[in-house]
């Protein structure tokens, strides 16, 4: 009989542990407001819990990426599109000195503003992100990209690189466009050109008093290739709005899916925690009648 009492009161304790121990992890997850303390818990959830985690980050990420590739394509944007008011100007007074009303004199006076509106268009090839790099240089943010060599002919130092952002799993997004294609390699028919060489030969013309038709329609050239480089822009800038849009919607999933796997339903454990404290109660008084009991009859 002994034994068996001994047995009993350690089946009773181990009991009584069991349930009190239950009741400290009810209370703890009802006052932190959290299904899972700890990855024990429940190894299962705790894992799908890391890994959605790590999933909002990486979304995070790629929303930040998209922060930083608009912020630079918007002030690409603006440089193009700055180069295409000054190459429409270009072209209206080119069209002006045409007329048979401008003499040589008014000419020369056209010619010293597209040289000032050319220096403008340089300016804005040399143009400088937030973080004072070039965007115009390819890789080398660093240098300066369009100079003027010893001939003065403006000449690209930069390279043909193209920064990109990965902003999804599967997607990545250019900052910028290349600088050399976009200022050097202008469509002229079947050939190519670049803008200050046509500039400068209609400064040239205008100098010597004339107006040719081939400065004009190599302008009028120029004037389209920018205003498609600006649409090229426009269009990598709305791409990335769309796959914000798309992140931020994933986001709102993986918020409610860690959510559901990690806030407490405290009417439940409430309901749970009454539960396991009538049991404790009832193991208790089981245990003191049985204990008493078995005293009773010892002294007997």
């Amino acid at each position: 009989m002994p034994i068996s009492t001994r047995v009993y009161n350690d089946i009773a304790m181990s009991t009584l542990n069991r349930i009190t121990g239950d009741i400290q992890g009810i209370q703890q997850r009802i006052a932190t407001g959290r299904n899972i303390i700890k990855t024990s818990d429940n190894p299962a959830v705790g894992a799908k819990i890391s890994f959605t985690k790590d999933q909002k980050i990486l979304l995070g990420r790629f929303n930040s990426n998209i922060d930083r590739a608009q912020l630079r394509l918007s002030q690409a944007e603006s440089a193009v599109e700055t180069g295409v008011n000054i190459l429409q100007r270009v072209y209206e007074l080119g069209v002006q000195a045409r007329n048979d009303t401008y003499n040589a004199g008014d000419r020369k006076i056209i010619a010293m503003e597209v040289r000032n509106l050319k220096d403008q268009i340089q300016h804005l090839a040399n143009s400088r992100d937030t973080n004072g790099q070039y965007i115009f240089a390819g890789y080398k943010v660093n240098t300066k990209p369009f100079v003027a060599n010893e001939n003065g002919v403006i000449v690209h130092s930069g390279d043909r690189g193209v920064h990109n952002l990965q902003i999804s799993d599967n997607q990545k997004i250019a900052t910028s466009l290349d600088g050399a294609d976009v200022f050097m390699r202008v469509p002229q028919g079947e050939e190519v050109g670049d803008i200050f060489s046509s500039m400068d030969e209609m400064i040239e013309s205008l100098e010597d008093g004339k107006m040719e038709d081939a400065n004009l329609e190599k302008i009028n050239k120029a004037l389209d290739h920018f205003t498609l480089q600006q649409t090229k822009l426009g269009s990598q800038m709305n791409r990335a709005e769309l796959q914000r849009e798309v992140n931020e919607k994933r986001l709102l999933l993986i918020n409610e899916d860690i959510s559901n796997l990690e806030d407490a339903d405290i009417a439940k454990l409430v309901t749970e925690l009454q539960a396991k404290l009538v049991s404790r109660n009832a193991a208790q008084q089981s245990f003191i009648k049985i204990a008493q009991d078995n005293l009773f009859n010892y002294i007997r």
